[in-house]
């Protein structure tokens, strides 16, 4: 284990030639269908490292996907749906779907809030926090998302050349361990972990973002399974992905169909980035702990997958 900081940028070729020669799952195998008998000496530093996740982050400022099947998971429960989603850095997050055409989910972030209706909640508010009351750490978000670990498992988040990383080695996968701050302000580890075989088409390079709080507990989970590459800007997309909250016992798999990289203007992030069409509903404001502005209607109360407080 070497812990050093993150200082300039390496090439990518260097990075793919650390990387060569290394399997990472058990069941892969090299050309001649045998395990590798040996395992390169060399181990890319951090610098490699976070110039690799930069150099795609650059290349990509939104994405965008009309088509997303998702089966989640909550204990017993399940359910699949289908629905779309639209991501722009830093923080700005929107999915949408419904179940047998009926609206069933709604998530969204901007740099300013975060919010989720469940339509089977019990009761089905529209759930809001801010990010500075959330910062204050006296916040209990019930529904377990982290915005800035969606955009981590779409390949668009941005790593600080100068942020506190470690290497940690494997025979057959790489780990860099960021300690950092969470939106809560409780202190965290975020964990990406790397594939020691070079990718090939298809097969994602970064296999699974991890959060682990202080004491080693793993927040949340989202392994990569197969990826894209964006044809105008050759950035390399998550095409199915699974995020799991062990504490809350939810697992989220979508797979994206048509995941592209686009380019959202003013109006667009106004119309993709705020709570659109849930004014219905009453908004619930989880700092205070109480409903800050009435729906239009009041709903019947649900149960079943979602929250309850």
């Amino acid at each position: 284990m070497r812990k050093v900081t993150a200082g300039t940028g390496v090439s990518l070729a260097l990075l793919a030639s650390l990387l060569a020669g290394c399997n990472l799952l058990p069941g892969v195998r090299d050309g001649k269908g045998a395990p590798p008998s040996t395992i390169p000496p060399a181990v890319p530093d951090v610098p490699a490292l976070v110039n690799y996740l930069n150099q795609n982050a650059a290349l990509v400022q939104s994405v965008q996907c009309n088509t997303v099947d998702i089966q989640a998971a909550q204990g017993r429960q399940a359910i699949g749906l289908g629905g779309m989603l639209v991501c722009q850095k830093p923080r700005n997050f929107r999915l949408r779907a419904k179940v047998v055409g009926q609206p069933a989910v709604d998530i969204g972030s901007n740099s300013e809030e975060f919010w989720y209706w469940i339509s089977k909640a019990d009761p089905p508010h529209r759930y809001h926090c801010s990010y500075r009351d959330l910062a204050s750490g006296r916040v209990h978000v019930p529904f377990p998302f982290q915005p800035d670990m969606v955009i981590a498992a779409l390949g668009i988040a941005e790593y600080d050349p100068k942020g506190k990383y470690e290497v940690k080695a494997f025979p057959r996968y790489l780990e860099l361990v960021e300690s950092t701050v969470a939106p809560s302000g409780e202190p965290v580890q975020r964990i990406t972990v790397f594939n020691r075989t070079l990718a090939t088409a298809g097969q994602p390079q970064v296999l699974a973002h991890v959060l682990k709080d202080p004491r080693g507990n793993l927040i949340c989970q989202a392994n990569v399974h197969e990826v894209v590459t964006d044809p105008a800007t050759r950035a390399v997309l998550p095409s199915r992905v699974t995020l799991e909250w062990p504490a809350q016992k939810v697992k989220m798999t979508m797979k994206m169909y048509d995941i592209k990289v686009v380019n959202l203007g003013a109006a667009d992030a106004a119309r993709f980035f705020q709570p659109t069409g849930l004014d219905d509903y009453d908004s619930y404001d989880l700092a205070r702990r109480m409903i800050d502005k009435p729906g239009t209607q009041r709903s019947a109360r649900g149960s079943g997958l979602g929250l309850r407080r």
